[in-house]
């Protein structure tokens, strides 16, 4: 049915009421933006890195070891499982992949022959459950309920060109963290790189005493 304004030019008031039902208003369409972009938010947000919280890990911080070799190699013998009581693979960054990342941002080739070769002889990240205080005064506080271990082994070798080994030095490194129960999973991450951040700082350490004392002839 042709609405009388259409007919006669003039808009009656109830037919002006129903063309403002019929037409979208600057308002109803401002709203349907904000609700597309709000939609568009949470769905960004929900397929995010749970990484992008959390800092970037490095050790370009440190000083490189220039060595005299024309040539790195990183290698890893490490092969752990991702069964209880293993959990690297739940963190951030592995110890594993941390100290790659070490001896990528650490070693520095300065030579014109021979090769190092860095090899991860172990890194591993285990969890023990904790025994909680079930007393009546453990029940009004919050208590650790994971203790989690890690530990690296790394060895550097010198090699010359005809493959004899002429240099070698090894280094190792522990750390320890206990993790509240009411911690979130976000706070977990945070420690879990934290934890791997303070174990490599350590084999850091003992690695530089090490070259220093048994290596020095092969460091520019």
């Amino acid at each position: 049915m042709t609405p009388t304004w259409m007919k006669s030019g003039i808009i009656n008031p109830q037919d002006h009421q129903q063309l403002e039902r019929r037409v979208p208003t600057c308002n109803s369409l401002k709203m349907i933006r904000l609700s597309v972009v709000t939609l568009v938010s949470l769905v960004l947000g929900a397929c995010a890195s749970p990484n992008s919280h959390l800092h970037q890990l490095t050790f370009k911080h440190f000083s490189p070891v220039i060595l005299q070799v024309a040539d790195i190699q990183i290698t890893s013998l490490v092969q752990n499982g991702t069964q209880a009581p293993n959990v690297g693979h739940r963190f951030p960054l592995s110890p594993e992949h941390g100290l790659i990342k070490w001896a990528q941002h650490r070693l520095r080739p300065g030579g014109t022959q021979g090769t190092a070769r860095f090899t991860i002889i172990q890194a591993e990240a285990t969890e023990k459950k904790l025994n909680k205080d079930e007393k009546l005064t453990g029940l009004f506080k919050q208590q650790a309920s994971e203790q989690y271990n890690t530990i690296v082994k790394a060895r550097l070798e010198i090699f010359d060109n005809r493959g004899f080994r002429s240099a070698q030095v090894t280094a190792s490194a522990t750390w320890q963290q206990n993790i509240r129960e009411d911690a979130s999973l976000l706070d977990r991450r945070r420690i879990w790189l934290e934890l791997v951040e303070k174990l490599i700082g350590r084999f850091n350490s003992e690695m530089d005493r090490s070259i220093q004392r048994f290596m020095p002839a092969y460091v520019l």
